[in-house]
C-alpha cells in the first residue's frame, strides 16, 4: 500500500501527516508556533528557525513510527500558508526573520509599484491587487531598508520554498504559491518580466518555477538520515494551502465555494478561466489542478481572533474554549446588538484597508461576557458572508459553501455561517482540509488516480454534515450586515484608521 507524507505548514503549526492513499490518517505530529506581532507598527514577524525545528520534529517522528510499523512511504507532500518573504544566503540559511502574510510594513513601497504601473494594469496581469500583504513590496523593503541583507541574498523564498530545500537542497516554488508574488503573470503561469522590472528585484532572486503537483526532487541523505525516512523518497509540492483546501472540498466546478477559517479565512470559488472584478476587490490566483483558476477574497483574522479573545476573557484553564463556545451559544442571534468587526491586522478583501483595525461596537452595561463570545463568532461569519456576496457579484455561481478549518468543529459557528450566507453550508468530517488536499495532489502526481475528482471520491468518501440556513435568523443578519458596512464606512470616510495608525509621542 502506497503511504504519502503531508508536511502542512500553517500559520500556529506545523503538521507532517501519514496518509494510506485512501486517505486514512496513519500518524500524525504537530508543533506550534507563533509569529511575532507588535515589535514595531504594522510588523509580523516569524523566525525561520521555528519551522526547520518544526519540521526535523515532526518528520522525526513520522519517521520513527514508519519504522516501528514496517511500512513505505511513497512521497513527502508540501502545502503551506503563503505570501511570506525568507531572504537565503546560497546554502539556504536565513538571512533575516520572515516578513509574514500579514505583515504591513511595506506601504511605501506599494505606492512606489503604482506610481510606475496602474492598479488596473498589475491586477490583469498578476490577478493581485497592489497590497503589502503580498510577496514583492515585502521584497522591495528589503532590498530598501536591510541592504546589508539585500547584498547576502541569494533568494527570495516563501515558506513552502523554505520547507522543499530543506528536504531536497532545491530552491524552487509553485505557480500556486508564485502568484502571491505579484511577479507571477496569472495568464501564463511564469514570472511576468515586466512586473520584475517595475518592482526592481533580481529575476536571479527567485526560484525556479513549477506546475503544482510537480516532484521537485528527493529526500537530501542528510534528512533521511535524521527523521528514519528514506534517501531520494520523491518530494512534491502539493500546492498553496488554501488552493489544496479547495481540493479536498470538492471546489473542482462551477457551483462550488468554500470557507477555509484557520488563522484567517479564505472564500474561494472554482474558475476555468481568469476571472477579474471591475473594481479589483477580488483576486484570481492558480489553481492546485495544473491549468486552472480559483477566485478568491480573503480575511486576515479570524480564527486568531478568536484564540485572542479566549486568552484574554476566558481564564478556565482547559476549559476555556468549552465555556466561552457555550456561553455564545446561550446568547441570541444577534449578541443582543453587541458587533465584532475583526480587522485586527487590517482588512483584505472587500475594503482592502491595510490601516483597518477590528472594534467591539454598541457595548453597554447590560452587555455580558456571553454577548461579545457570540459577537465574535458572528463577526467572523459576516466578514466571510461579505467575501461570498463578493464573488457572487462575479457573476461566480455559488450554490452552497463548504466549510473547512479549526472553528468548522462548532456547530454554533456552522449554523451562524448558514444563516449568514443564506445558503447550505457542507462540513466534511476533518478539518485537515489543505493536507488531504496536498495528499489528493500527490496522488495523481505518482499515478494513483486518474485525475483529481477520482482522488476525492476516494480519498473524501464521507458524506458531509449539511447546515441549513433559517429564514428569520438570516433576515436578522442581513440588517446587521448593512450596518456592519454603514459603521466601517464611516469611520474610513472620516479619517479614523489612519488617525489611529499614527503613533502618539
Amino acid at each position: 500500500m502506497e503511504n504519502i507524507v503531508v508536511v502542512d505548514v500553517g500559520t500556529s503549526s506545523l503538521k507532517a501527516m501519514l496518509y494510506t492513499r485512501a486517505g486514512h490518517l496513519l500518524h500524525a505530529a504537530a508543533r506550534p508556533y507563533d509569529s511575532e506581532f507588535g515589535r514595531k507598527p504594522n510588523y509580523v514577524e516569524q523566525d525561520p528557525q521555528t519551522w526547520r525545528s518544526a519540521l526535523f520534529d515532526t518528520l522525526k517522528d513520522v519517521g520513527d513510527h514508519v519504522a516501528v510499523k514496517g511500512l513505505d512511504v511513497a512521497a513527502i507532500a508540501v502545502t503551506s500558508q503563503r505570501a511570506s518573504v525568507i531572504p537565503v544566503d546560497r546554502d539556504g540559511v536565513p538571512l533575516h526573520k520572515a516578513l509574514m502574510w500579514q505583515d504591513k510594513r511595506s506601504i511605501p513601497q506599494c505606492e512606489a509599484l503604482l506610481a510606475e504601473l496602474s492598479l488596473d494594469d498589475v491586477y490583469q496581469r498578476t490577478g493581485l491587487r497592489v497590497n503589502p500583504y503580498f510577496s514583492a513590496p515585502k521584497m522591495m523593503w528589503l532590498k530598501a531598508e536591510r541592504p546589508q541583507i539585500h547584498a547576502q541574498t541569494h533568494k527570495l523564498l516563501g515558506v513552502q520554498d523554505y520547507v522543499a530545500h530543506l528536504l531536497t537542497g532545491r530552491f524552487v516554488t509553485d505557480a500556486s504559491q508564485a502568484c502571491r508574488t505579484l511577479l507571477m503573470n496569472i495568464g501564463t503561469f511564469d514570472w511576468d518580466e515586466d512586473m520584475i522590472r517595475v518592482s526592481g528585484i533580481d529575476r536571479d532572486f527567485l526560484p525556479d518555477l513549477v506546475p503544482p503537483g510537480s516532484r521537485v526532487g528527493g529526500l537530501t541523505a542528510a534528512m533521511a538520515a535524521h527523521c528514519g525516512l528514506p534517501e531520494g523518497v520523491p518530494v512534491i509540492l502539493g500546492g498553496g494551502d488554501q488552493q489544496c483546501a479547495a481540493l479536498a472540498l470538492d471546489v473542482l466546478q462551477p457551483g462550488a465555494a468554500e470557507a477555509n477559517t484557520g488563522t484567517g479565512s479564505f472564500v474561494i470559488a472554482y474558475s476555468d478561466e481568469p476571472r477579474f472584478h471591475p473594481e479589483c476587490r477580488t483576486l484570481c490566483s492558480a489553481g492546485a489542478v495544473p491549468g486552472t483558476w480559483i477566485v478568491e477574497a480573503g480575511i486576515f483574522t479570524t480564527g486568531l481572533v478568536h484564540r485572542w479573545f479566549k486568552e484574554q476573557f476566558y481564564p478556565e484553564g482547559a476549559d476555556a474554549y468549552a465555556v466561552m463556545n457555550e456561553e455564545a451559544r446561550r446568547s441570541p442571534p444577534g449578541a443582543k446588538g453587541v458587533l465584532l468587526v475583526p480587522h485586527f491586522e487590517g482588512s483584505a478583501a472587500p475594503y482592502w484597508n491595510p490601516l483597518a483595525r477590528g472594534l467591539f461596537f454598541n457595548l453597554t452595561m447590560a452587555t455580558t461576557r456571553a454577548d461579545m463570545a457570540r459577537a465574535v463568532v458572528e463577526g467572523i461569519a459576516f466578514e466571510i458572508a461579505k467575501d461570498v456576496q463578493l464573488l457572487e457579484s462575479l457573476g461566480v455561481p455559488i450554490e452552497s459553501v463548504r466549510v473547512a478549518g479549526g472553528l468548522t468543529t462548532l456547530d454554533l459557528f456552522n449554523q451562524i455561517q448558514a444563516d449568514a450566507f443564506a445558503k447550505p453550508v457542507l462540513h466534511y468530517d476533518n478539518s485537515e482540509a489543505s493536507s488531504l488536499g496536498a495528499l489528493m495532489s500527490a496522488a495523481v502526481t505518482l499515478g494513483l488516480y486518474a485525475d483529481h475528482p477520482q482522488a476525492f471520491r476516494t480519498i473524501v468518501a464521507d458524506e458531509p454534515e449539511t447546515y441549513l440556513p433559517d429564514d428569520a435568523v438570516t433576515r436578522r443578519y442581513r440588517r446587521i450586515l448593512q450596518r456592519k458596512d454603514a459603521l466601517y464606512d464611516a469611520l474610513d470616510a472620516h479619517g479614523i484608521y489612519a488617525t489611529f495608525n499614527q503613533v502618539l509621542d
